[in-house]
């Protein structure tokens, strides 16, 4: 399994609790999937939370589904790109998030392997 460490997690997870905790049901929006590690940490902090996934990189997207095997009734995983949102919420028949997370950095995995073409 690839192994990644997400930047800034403890500051996301902060900036986002306090709307995470105002819904019983909350749905959070990680619009940057990835490999999953925010989404995870946000999982695992927030039993009651609901994450949508997006990433328009599908070899991230099958090894994030892996690292988030646990919580799999809890993360719906689509590939999309972030400009995509208000038609993959429609398509799921949400009309409201409680989080959006943008982690607009680059993956070391996009890097380390020539053969993506992002190095």
């Amino acid at each position: 399994m690839q192994i990644h460490k997400s930047v800034m997690l403890d500051r996301c997870i902060t900036l986002l609790t306090p709307a995470i905790e105002r819904n019983s049901n909350p749905i959070v929006v990680d619009a940057t999937l990835g490999l999953g590690g925010h989404s995870k940490a946000i999982l695992e902090k927030f039993p009651q939370v609901r994450i949508v996934g997006l990433d328009r990189d599908q070899s991230a997207m099958k090894i994030a589904k892996a690292n988030l095997q646990n919580f799999a009734e809890r993360v719906t995983i689509i590939h999309a790109i972030y400009d995509e949102i208000p038609e993959v919420l429609d398509n799921l028949g949400f009309t409201k998030v409680d989080g959006i997370l943008f982690d607009l950095g680059v993956s070391s995995l996009q890097l380390d392997e020539a053969e993506r073409g992002f190095s």
